[in-house]
């Protein structure tokens, strides 16, 4: 009988495995992953569509297949697909239809797991260089940090950069909207020659810390406890270290530039070269603009925006600027007219929603670190080779105005600067070069920056 219920039992476990296998079917477009679960040949209307990245998860979507064609829909939901076997059926190349996707080209292939976001310029492996995953103990933090160090294959001689992200809080691979620009980056250093340390920030991945009340600053001692740890570990040649930061990477990358002696260059991609306070005007001002709104309506948007900084840079730490926020900003709308306020998008309680938004950040002790920057404290004591890179359609850190303003303060004799055109912020070509647009663009990070920063480093290397 103990047999007879034995075999009874592995019947079930396999008849209940067989009843939750699935076929995955995974397409892409763009920054968003199109995941069909099911049989598209089953008679039965047991299709699932999900797409994570737009909180679309397990529709059921009705089929019609004729031959080697597939049809799928959901009335409900707009979604539409109509595409064709490959010879071997594992994959199917179609059109999906959608008020977020008109007519995308995409291509279900079948998968054994649902597989993250990828884009041409990920690596894939098997990789022609060492990959190393460690954790590691920051001596004067008292943080544990977790990162990937990246080593040329055979070198036992390299220059090493560590990689610094921009604002926000992000993971090793500095990964933005599914794309890697980090793991990219490492890569194409790697097969340079290059090694390069990438590291996980506070709070996530596996560094410890919390991100929140922590200011750049803070990420700068970050950058120092790597340093240290790379120059602890015999096994890795800490004789070339350097720094290449992105946006607030930049800053963060000045700042250890112009205290820690054992940074031999620094690369600044997008980095902020003029204050805090300037570079929320510039910043500010760039956005407006790429929306179109007219120069009448940039303007008065600015005043207003300036208004309330200003508020902020003078408000004492430790206190809140809200209150001070509140008072001005009634005084200065009731100087305008509705015309005026119905384009600066404050009229029906549309103030309070901006007061509430911004002046949460305003009270954060990083908002308050960065509006006090100023490059003068910096720049005049960092005298290593410096390589300072912008795009020019980039509109969070505006090329020129940055790029003069490092010219203007660097103590360096060694200095290169380039404008790349028709770049975005993130290193991408772009065409309307808005911030909506970076998450339709393929490309990860231009081939060109990469390939100059390389040569770069490698001359400075030689001598």
């Amino acid at each position: 009988m103990k047999i007879v219920h034995f075999l009874y039992l592995s019947i079930l476990v396999l008849c209940c495995q067989t009843g939750f296998s699935q076929t995955i079917w995974q397409g892409q477009y763009h920054s968003s992953r199109i995941i069909v679960t099911g049989d598209f040949d089953s008679k039965k209307d047991s299709l699932l569509l999900s797409i994570p990245e737009m909180s679309y998860e397990g529709i059921k979507v009705g089929i019609r297949t004729e031959k080697d064609s597939i049809f799928f829909k959901n009335g409900m939901y707009n979604f539409v697909f109509k595409g064709k076997y490959n010879t071997e059926k594992t994959a199917i190349s179609g059109v999906f239809d959608n008020y977020s996707f008109p007519n995308a080209a995409i291509v279900l292939k079948k998968q054994s797991s649902i597989e993250p976001l990828f884009f041409s310029q990920h690596p894939k492996k098997p990789y022609p260089y060492q990959v190393i995953d460690m954790t590691f103990l920051g001596k004067n933090t008292k943080l544990t940090y977790g990162g990937t160090l990246t080593i040329p294959q055979g070198k036992k001689k390299y220059p090493l950069a560590i990689l610094i992200s921009g604002t926000g809080q992000h993971d090793r691979n500095y990964t933005y909207m599914g794309r890697q620009s980090f793991t990219v980056l490492a890569d194409y250093l790697a097969k340079n020659g290059i090694a390069s340390l990438r590291v996980d920030d506070r709070g996530i991945g596996k560094t410890t810390g919390d991100f929140q009340n922590s200011t750049t600053g803070d990420f700068a001692d970050d950058i120092d406890a790597q340093i240290a740890y790379l120059k602890s570990d015999k096994n890795i040649d800490a004789s070339y270290i350097g720094l290449i930061g992105h946006s607030e990477g930049g800053m963060i990358a000045s700042i250890v530039s112009s205290r820690n002696k054992d940074v031999k260059f620094m690369v600044s991609l997008s980095g902020v070269g003029v204050s805090g306070l300037e570079m929320l005007n510039l910043q500010n001002t760039a956005i407006l603009k790429s929306y179109n709104f007219s120069d009448k309506v940039v303007a008065k948007q600015m005043e207003m925006y300036n208004i309330m900084f200003n508020i902020v840079y003078n408000t004492k730490d430790g206190e809140s600027a809200q209150p001070a926020m509140e008072v001005k900003l009634k005084e200065w709308m009731q100087k305008q007219d509705s015309t005026t306020l119905k384009e600066v998008q404050l009229l029906d309680g549309r103030d309070q929603t901006f007061l509430y938004r911004y002046g949460k950040d305003a009270d954060r002790k990083w908002y308050r670190y960065t509006i006090h920057y100023k490059p003068e404290n910096y720049l005049p004591k960092i005298t290593i080779p410096v390589y300072i890179a912008n795009g020019d359609k980039d509109i969070q850190v505006p090329a020129v105005e940055n790029i003069n303003s490092f010219k203007k303060y660097l103590g360096t004799k060694d200095l290169t600067t380039k404008i790349y055109p028709g770049l975005n912020h993130m290193y991408q070509h772009c065409k309307t070069c808005t911030q909506n647009e970076a998450k339709e663009i393929d490309e990860v990070f231009a081939e060109e920056v990469m390939a100059d920063v390389s040569k770069w480093i490698w001359s400075r290397y030689k001598k």
